[in-house]
């Protein structure tokens, strides 16, 4: 009788491991919030589907504020303001080499570098308020993000793990706790007997 109900620890360390891998496939893939005693659980959805359709908006996010600022010159503390006065500010600083021209007075000078700076601005600003806009629509952009969003579902990251992962996680802790279990079966016997 003392056999049989050592037996048991393999029996329980084996459920025990199979129960720590499907919790860590239901934290991962659990599609739907739920509710415990009138709560959320701050576990659903699961991790990679949070994270997922985090990243599908954050995409569309950034993609739609874009060109929100391509088609709004006005707006100078956007991004694409900033980019357009990091490229002047490099630009005033590698013109530089116009103050060494001893003939020319300062005043020309100065302008000479402002006209250079602004037509190079104007062509760093025009590319990316009209040419990018462009080629993102040309490339239909958006459509594609939406591609991405139904071709990655949580199905297709769900076949994966479970081919790639699951099987083989299952197997490992089966074995694992078969041997811890085998451990624990012979020191209750050791002990208990």
């Amino acid at each position: 009788m003392l056999f049989l109900r050592s037996l048991l620890f393999i029996v329980y360390n084996m459920a025990l491991g199979l129960a720590v891998i499907y919790l860590l496939r239901w934290f991962l893939f659990n599609p739907k919030p739920r509710v415990v005693f009138g709560k959320r659980c701050i576990f659903t959805p699961g991790y990679l589907v949070r994270k997922r359709d985090w990243l599908f908006e954050k995409v569309r996010f950034i993609l739609h504020d874009y060109l929100r600022q391509a088609e709004n010159p006005d707006i100078k503390d956007g991004y694409l303001a900033k980019w357009e006065d990091i490229v002047r500010s490099f630009l005033w600083g590698k013109t530089d080499f116009v103050d060494s021209w001893i003939i020319i007075p300062k005043k020309i000078k100065a302008g000479i570098r402002k006209k250079i700076v602004d037509g190079f601005s104007a062509i760093v600003s025009r590319f990316l308020r009209k040419m990018v806009p462009r080629l993102l629509e040309q490339w239909r952009v958006e459509h594609r993000i939406d591609d991405y969003d139904f071709q990655f579902s949580m199905d297709f990251f769900r076949k994966y793990y479970n081919r790639y992962v699951h099987k083989y996680l299952v197997y490992l802790f089966l074995i694992i706790n078969f041997i811890i279990g085998v451990e624990n079966m012979i020191l209750y016997l050791i002990i208990g007997g």
